[in-house]
């Protein structure tokens, strides 16, 4: 029988914001990386009129803040310190949330317009900003059952289909003593 509980179910929505943190820095840095190499080419010029070293300024933002939220997340997690926070850290993962989603506004206008090696650059960016929203909203929910009190164990158990089911017999509580 398999157990898992809310403190398991925070640390695997963030591995899913680490697992988007690095496709959406591989994407970004691919990009960055094109654009340093093609400066003078129309197509970089041309978007927004940006210099490179400007241009996603924003979006690297968005990474970095993703990328120490969600280790702070992972080790107070880890150490059992969540409970006295949560308020704050659903405030910290609602404001990198609502950066990740400007980011991911973006990077759909910038993959729908390029092509060859910057679109693919673009789809990477854009695949990792969705996969950190979504686990930025998993984050929320998760932090949120925690501190209303909700505690999710979710059992896994193998059962038998000739098995006879076994009649339980109610407990005494304090309803029924």
């Amino acid at each position: 029988m398999a157990s898992i509980n809310n403190k398991t179910l925070l640390i695997i929505a963030c591995i899913l914001a680490l697992i988007g943190w690095i496709v959406a820095l591989a994407g970004v840095a691919r990009t960055t990386d094109l654009c340093n190499k093609h400066e003078k080419d129309n197509q970089w010029r041309g978007w927004g009129g940006y210099d490179c070293d400007k241009a996603w300024r924003y979006d690297w933002w968005g990474i970095w803040f993703t990328f120490f939220l969600t280790i702070v997340l992972i080790i107070m997690a880890w150490f059992d310190k969540v409970g006295g926070w949560v308020s704050t850290l659903q405030a910290f993962c609602a404001a990198c949330l609502s950066v990740t989603m400007i980011d991911t506004h973006n990077w759909i206008g910038i993959s729908e317009s390029w092509n060859g090696d910057s679109e693919d650059a673009a789809n990477a960016a854009l695949a990792g900003f969705i996969i950190i929203c979504i686990a930025l909203f998993l984050i929320i929910i998760f932090l949120g059952m925690g501190g209303a009190g909700v505690n999710v164990n979710v059992s896994i158990s193998k059962s038998s289909k000739t098995s006879p089911e076994k009649e339980s017999k109610p407990t005494k509580s304090v309803d029924n003593a």
